[in-house]
């Protein structure tokens, strides 16, 4: 009898020590911040744009996860190709862009990495930045077209690579396609709407709190 009392006390003690331990682990980082650099190829100038920006997301679940970032690109300059009709023509328009995105991410989580899909609609606005370049001689009637640069709607679509070095930071690389809905009166749109699809990639880290 004292046999069996004893061995259900030990049962008790052991039971109420895994339950404390159980309940003094702190509760899965959700909440991430982070920097990243972004490089961002356009599809129809032939140009890449290097950009700073920032993030902040948080798990639903282990599987998805809900983002906003922004980024800016202090030197967007684009160079239009050669005029068919005036192959003597350069012209160079000087500007700066800023995206923001805001979306999801789905994918498989790992204890050291994880793979995700995401799909994030936001925008993207050009200035200029110091007007335009010029070679040729009609350059003064091209200066006059000065662009109008308006916000345009855009959706990054693509996937995230992660590798989590310890429980709190994470290394990230993404890589998809920005497609952005031009309506300016500028380059690669003068008047008209089109769509274009500019590859995407950022590289980042981030803390996860």
């Amino acid at each position: 009898m004292k046999t069996r009392t004893l061995v259900l006390s030990n049962l008790v003690v052991v039971s109420l020590v895994v339950v404390g331990t159980t309940a003094a682990q702190p509760a899965p980082s959700r909440l991430e911040v982070g920097a990243q650099a972004s490089l961002v190829r356009s599809s129809d100038f032939r140009t890449t744009s290097a950009g700073l920006g920032g993030r902040v997301s948080f798990d639903v679940a282990r599987w998805a996860t809900v983002e906003a970032e922004a980024s800016y690109f202090p030197n967007d300059d684009v160079r239009l190709p050669p005029s068919t009709v005036v192959p003597a023509l350069r012209v160079t328009y000087e500007r700066r862009r800023i995206d923001a995105f805001f979306g999801v991410k789905l994918g498989l989580r790992g204890d050291r990495f994880g793979v995700f899909a995401k799909a994030r609609p936001g925008m993207t606005r050009l200035t200029g930045r110091g007007g335009a370049e010029c070679r040729g001689g009609e350059c003064p009637l091209v200066l006059l077209l000065a662009p109008r640069y308006r916000t345009e709607f855009a959706l990054d679509l693509g996937s995230v690579f992660e590798f989590y070095p310890s429980a709190r930071t994470v290394a990230r690389i993404d890589l998809g396609d920005m497609i952005i809905r031009h309506r300016s009166t500028a380059p690669p749109c003068w008047g008209s709407t089109c769509t274009s699809h500019n590859l995407s990639s950022r590289f980042g880290i981030g803390i996860r709190f």
